[in-house]
């Protein structure tokens, strides 16, 4: 089992920092910032094709957005977010090879729904705004 080792400054004599300052550094935090990045788009894409009338294909997240609405649907992304990095975390302080495989596995599938939306706009033409022709 992991604990928090809580770490004195040297440059300061008696200054005693808090133990969750001393936690380790994350692991993968450049996956972790492009899975952040897909994770927000799919959300912003999500919400743009349903204002445009299309439907949500994932039936949680439909049922989600359903009850909740927009905030739902952020906070239903952003808890399989924090979700997902714990466990790439937890997984890489044990096998680092497991752990880095994980992080890019979660990037592809967060990233696979941002192509996929943005190909369903570009098919339907909701990318471009012309002005209708007289």
């Amino acid at each position: 089992m992991m604990t928090l080792q809580h770490h004195q400054k040297d440059a300061q004599p008696g200054y005693e920092s808090p133990a969750w300052l001393s936690a380790p550094p994350m692991r993968y935090q450049d996956g972790y910032v492009w899975f952040l990045l897909f994770a927000s788009l799919d959300i912003i894409l999500t919400w743009y094709i349903l204002r445009k009338g299309g439907t949500e294909v994932n039936p949680l997240a439909k049922l989600v957005i359903e009850r909740w609405d927009l905030a739902g649907a952020i906070a239903f992304k952003f808890s399989i977010v924090l979700f997902v990095v714990v466990t790439c975390e937890i997984v890489g302080r044990h096998k680092d090879h497991v752990g880095r495989r994980l992080t890019g596995v979660a990037i592809a599938m967060s990233a696979f729904p941002v192509v996929w939306s943005l190909t369903l706009l570009a098919l339907h033409g909701f990318l471009i705004h012309t002005q209708p022709q007289l």
